[in-house]
């Protein structure tokens, strides 16, 4: 009995509402739905259909307007209609047709536009929380202005769409394509933005607060004076993206790409990165030392001294592990000219590496120092050619070895310690080890500086 209760109710219901739309259509002079390019606004309707009586069930006495709320509207043309000021709450609009429609001022909370061609729309100051523009096609529509919390618009299409001012409190665009999309000093708090498509997007002013953009592409972005506080960009595509002066620090920043980006003045730490940039991650290593560029740049503008160390010295293994790839790229394909060129490269590097870290170590130019001051001292053991003073044989004394090693490669001049350097050889040890050492010091005295200043 109940269930023939409901079903009767709801029939009820459909037939209640297609007399609605039966009723206004055939007051407007459409009965087939064909509403392209009419004024449906409130003054336009009182001016064709005369004064309002109480029982048009399709006009809103207290609003003075047009009220098709709650019905289907799918079946209708609606291409350049204006239907500004309307109360299109919950209607159903699914898969409808309606470029260049404009639903200014309208209230359409809950509506269900999934699917639908708006392109071209204008939204402007429109109530449209937890409406649905799920896969709706939204190319150059407007909804300025607008106030749209909660509302889905996953995986619509969005390019060049224009949200300056609007209120998206918590709406989801979880896998739209939204290029050179315009979000001027909108609301975004707690927003899905996640795997969207934002590339050359423009936030100037908008707050993200607690936004989610894991995995979003964001290429040429604009974030300047925008609030980021707490939002998630983990993974996502920040190449070329503008960051100056913002609050990063309590981002989730984790693998996020950043090479050519403009990073100034932003407050982050290197522990946000999660140990590696996303182009490192992905074994983008040229893109890679260019995200480390980036960083140190804006370390270094925030005097985070440290973290510009770390920054600059990544950077400087991704170039070496780039030129270790493309070395064994030539080698498989046999381009000996290459190979030797990036093999060279990749050497040349890791041996900076290994003796001073890349200019920030100095505890490695000392392990250099103990290193070729023993080797020196094996050589000139022998060699056979430190003779003492009197003696006609070289020493194999340890202790007269590793002294006169020691101080050869700490001063401009062979040591007088009673050792004198016979044989051609020996003389060439003598002033290779010196020339060796007077590098070290210089390298010594050059990282020795960059720490005082730091």
């Amino acid at each position: 009995m109940d269930e023939r209760v409901q079903a009767g109710t709801r029939d009820g219901t459909a037939r209640e509402a297609d007399g609605r739309l039966a009723a206004f259509l055939q007051a407007v002079g459409a009965p087939t739905g064909d509403l392209r390019g009419r004024d449906l606004t409130a003054g336009a309707l009182r001016g064709t259909t005369g004064e309002r009586d109480a029982a048009d069930t399709w006009w809103n006495g207290e609003r003075q307007g047009l009220d098709l709320s709650r019905l289907d509207l799918a079946g209708l043309t609606l291409d350049r209609a204006d239907l500004s000021g309307a109360d299109l709450g919950a209607v159903r609009f699914a898969g409808g047709r309606a470029r260049s429609v404009r639903i200014e001022g309208a209230v359409v909370e809950a509506a269900d536009f999934a699917a639908a061609d708006l392109s071209g729309a204008s939204f402007r100051r429109a109530v449209a929380g937890q409406a649905s523009l799920r896969e709706a096609m939204l190319e150059d529509a407007v909804f300025d202005g607008a106030t749209m919390r909660f509302a889905d618009l996953g995986k619509a299409l969005l390019d060049g769409a224009s949200f300056d001012g609007t209120d998206l409190w918590g709406a989801s665009f979880v896998g739209a394509d939204a290029d050179g999309t315009l979000f001027l000093g909108a609301r975004l708090e707690e927003a899905d933005l996640r795997d969207v498509n934002l590339t050359h997007a423009d936030f100037t002013g908008a707050s993200l607060k607690l936004a989610k953009l894991a995995g979003s592409r964001l290429r040429g972005a604009n974030f300047s004076n925008a609030r980021l506080d707490g939002a998630d960009l983990s993974g996502a595509d920040l190449s070329g993206t503008t960051l100056t002066r913002l609050n990063l620090s309590t981002c989730n920043l984790r693998h996020a790409r950043f090479a050519g980006a403009w990073i100034e003045g932003s407050r982050m730490r290197m522990e946000q990165i999660g140990g590696a940039v996303g182009e490192e991650v992905a074994g983008e290593f040229e893109a890679a030392q260019a995200s480390y560029l980036a960083l140190e740049a804006n370390f270094t503008s925030i005097g985070a001294k440290d973290e510009a160390s770390w920054a600059y010295k990544s950077g400087r293994r991704m170039g070496r592990s780039a030129a270790g790839a493309k070395a064994k790229a030539a080698l498989r394909e046999r381009r000996t000219r290459t190979f030797l060129a990036a093999f060279y490269r990749w050497s040349a590097d890791r041996f900076v590496e290994w003796l001073c870290d890349y200019g920030e170590s100095m505890s490695r130019i000392t392990r250099a120092f103990a290193i070729l001051i023993l080797v020196f001292a094996v050589l000139f053991g022998l060699a056979a050619g430190l003779v003492p003073a009197g003696a006609t044989a070289g020493t194999r004394n340890v202790l007269d070895l590793v002294s006169y090693s020691a101080l050869n490669m700490m001063t401009a001049n062979p040591p007088e310690i009673g050792l004198d350097p016979v044989g051609r050889f020996t003389n060439f040890l003598v002033g290779l080890q010196g020339a060796v050492g007077i590098i070290l010091m210089g390298l010594f005295g050059y990282v020795l500086g960059n720490r005082i200043r730091r």
